[in-house]
Order: C-alpha cells, then structure tokens, then sequence
C-alpha cells in the first residue's frame, strides 16, 4: 500500500499527463529504498485499477484520469463535475410518452399500463460520451413534463417550479454490464466493453416516487466513491 500511495504521490506532484512513460523499475526501487517485486505489485495493482498502463518492451505510461461519480446518484455526479470546472452537455436522444410495463410500474408504484414519459440521453463531459442515462417519470403526476425538459434545462427546475416537488432522497443499485453494439456507437467504444449499470429511484419530499433511472457507465472514465463518515 505505501508503494501504491508513493506511485499516486509521484504522479500527482510531478503533474504527469496521461500517456507520460513513468521511470524505470530501477530508477523508482532506488528513490523509494523498496525491493522491485513490492513495486511490480503495486504497479499491478495501478493498472488494474487504471491509474497507469503498460506498453510491451516500451513501459509503464500513466493512464487517463477518470472522474469520480459519488454513490448519492446522477445529479450529485454532474454537480461534483461541474464543480471541478468540467463542460457537462447532454444529447436527448428519444422523449416519448409510452406505457408502464411491469418492471417501470413496480418501480415507480403506478398500475400497469399507467402513462410514463421515458427520456433517453447521452452524457458528455468535455465533450466525449460517457453516459447513457434512461429516466421514466409518471405522465399522470406530472403532465406536460417533456413539454418543459430540453437539451439546455435540468430536471430538478421543472419539478420544483411546475409540480412543487423535491427530490430529497432514493436508492440506487451498482452492478455491471456490457455495451451492446448500438450502445456502443453511441458512445465511441466497442462492443462488449465492460461498463457500469446503475439503477434507482427518487423520492420526494413526501416519500413518494418521482423518477425510476437507469444508467450506463463507461467503466474508463469513471471511478465509483463514497463519503463514509462516523
């Protein structure tokens, strides 16, 4: 573990950008006093995570940055980026207004059939793709919702300007999945990589369901944390 901190450490004081080569095993075991099998396993261990890379007979090179996307949900993510100073855009690929199947029903607790509206976007952070987001809000509760939702306005807005409702709370469920092809067109990947599913619900200020989403992840660009306090 200290080998693995040293290794993070030497990244982020020398500022080294993604692709930078880092120095040879040599160089690092007689900086740091440590044997090379300890530094090999902590290089496994970056590279796994993605935090470097290796090149056949060339090196080991750092890898690129992924951004953090916080377990408290999708509009916590795209706040922390914005923070952070990154360009956070959306393209709203299909908005429709469809019936409940059993699964969207149970999930936002409406009778089968009941009308929802199911919007369908691609997140781009700094303009490269790295989300596809599905979201289902109940039609009945909130008529007109797609009327006022576009490319240039959040969700957030709409429900406390419109409809007097607040998300304040939810569940999600992290798990992993594979980019099916036209999934993987969209967003510049190939098919079959490995991503992130994220599934949940949110609930307002009164208990009750406002949203059922779901949510692909590109698994190179995103890292997974959570703020653990006691």
């Amino acid at each position: 573990m200290e080998a693995i901190e040293k290794l993070e450490d030497f990244i982020k004081v020398n500022r080294l950008k993604a692709h930078t080569r880092i120095p040879c095993e040599k160089d690092l075991c007689d900086l740091w006093g440590i044997s090379r099998s300890t530094l090999r396993q902590a290089v496994d261990e970056l590279v796994e995570n993605g935090v470097l890379y290796r090149v056949m007979n060339k090196g080991v090179y750092v890898g690129e940055a992924r951004y953090p996307r916080d377990m408290a949900g999708v509009t916590a993510m795209v706040k922390d980026l914005i923070d952070q100073g990154h360009l956070v855009s959306k393209e709203i690929l299909s908005m429709e207004e469809i019936e409940a199947n059993k699964q969207i029903a149970r999930k936002l607790r409406v009778r089968l059939g009941t009308k929802v509206y199911e919007i369908i976007k691609c997140r781009r952070i700094d303009s490269v793709p790295c989300t596809i987001e599905t979201t289902y809000i109940n039609a009945e509760r909130y008529p007109g919702f797609i009327t006022y939702y576009n490319e240039n306005e959040s969700m957030d807005p709409i429900f406390q300007n419109y409809y007097d409702t607040v998300q304040t709370s939810g569940t999600e469920h992290i798990n992993v999945s594979y980019a099916t092809q036209a999934e993987a067109e969209i967003l510049g990947i190939e098919s079959g990589a490995a991503m992130f599913y994220a599934s949940g619900v949110a609930l307002d200020q009164n208990g009750e369901t406002v949203m059922y989403y779901k949510q692909l992840i590109r698994s190179d660009k995103f890292v997974f944390v959570a703020t653990v306090e006691s």
